[in-house]
C-alpha cells in the first residue's frame, strides 16, 4: 500500500527536523533583535546536527532513506548554520541603525557572501556524500570547515568579545569572510569522534549559561 504522505517521518529524522524548527525561533529572534536567544538557538542546531547521524545510524535504512538522509541534512544546515548566521548580523545591523550608526555598503555585501559561500559548501559536500555512499565507504575528512562549526564558533566570539568588551559588530564581519572562506577553501579536517563531540559540547554549554545569564541580568 503506498504511503498517503511524501518524506520520512521517523526517530532517525527527528533531530534534523528539530535543528530546522529551532533555527526558524533563532531567526525570528535574531531579526527582533534579540541576538543572545538566536545565539543559543543557533548553538541548540548544532548540537542537533552533531548526533543526527548517530541516531540515524540507529535503523536499518534503505539506499533511498540513506540518499534521503544525506540532502534533508544538507537543506537544514543551510537554514541553521546559513541563514541563521545571516539573519543575526543582520539583527545587530538592524541595531546599530537604530542607533544611528551608519553601516557601508560592505558590511552590508559580507552577508550574502557568506551564504553563497554556506551554500556552495553543503552542495560539494552533497556530491561527494553521495559518491562515497555509492562506494558503500565512510568519510574520515572534510573538504573545507564543515558549517556546522559555526554553532559553537559564533557564540563563543560573541561570548569572548563581552567579556573584553569588544565590539561584535566589527569582529562578526570578519569572522564570516573567514568562515566564508574556510568553506569552500579545499582544506581538509578531520570528521570529529564521539569523544570530541561531546568535548564539544562541554566547551559549549559554559557559553550557553554566560549568554542566558547576559540575557536575564539585561547586561
Amino acid at each position: 500500500m503506498p504511503k498517503p504522505v511524501v518524506g520520512y517521518y521517523g526517530f532517525w529524522v527527528a533531530l534534523t527536523y528539530l535543528s530546522v524548527i529551532v533555527a526558524i525561533l533563532g531567526i525570528h529572534f535574531a531579526l527582533m533583535e534579540n541576538i543572545r536567544y538566536a545565539l543559543i538557538c543557533l548553538m541548540i542546531s548544532g548540537v542537533c546536527d552533531m548526533f543526527d547521524g548517530r541516531i540515524a545510524s540507529l535503523k536499518k535504512r534503505n539506499m533511498r532513506e540513506k540518499n534521503y538522509g544525506i540532502q534533508i541534512d544538507s537543506l537544514a544546515d543551510i537554514i541553521s548554520f546559513g541563514v541563521l548566521p545571516a539573519a543575526i548580523g543582520y539583527g545587530e545591523r538592524y541595531e546599530l541603525a537604530n542607533k544611528l550608526i551608519s553601516l557601508g555598503w560592505f558590511d552590508t555585501a559580507i552577508l550574502p557572501i557568506y551564504l553563497m559561500a554556506a551554500l556552495i559548501r553543503l552542495a560539494y559536500y552533497n556530491v561527494i556524500e553521495s559518491e562515497l555512499l555509492g562506494q558503500n565507504q565512510r568519510r574520515t575528512h572534510y573538504q573545507g570547515l564543515p558549517v556546522t562549526s559555526v554553532a559553537i564558533i559564533i557564540p563563543f566570539t560573541y561570548a569572548i568579545c563581552h567579556i573584553c568588551n569588544a565590539s561584535m559588530f566589527g569582529i562578526y564581519n570578519i569572522l564570516l569572510l573567514f568562515l566564508a572562506a574556510a568553506f569552500v577553501l579545499k582544506i581538509q579536517v578531520p570528521k570529529p569522534r564521539p569523544r570530541t563531540q561531546i568535548i564539544l559540547c562541554v566547551i559549549g554549554l559554559p557559553v550557553i549559561v554566560y549568554i542566558l545569564l547576559l540575557s536575564f541580568a539585561n547586561v
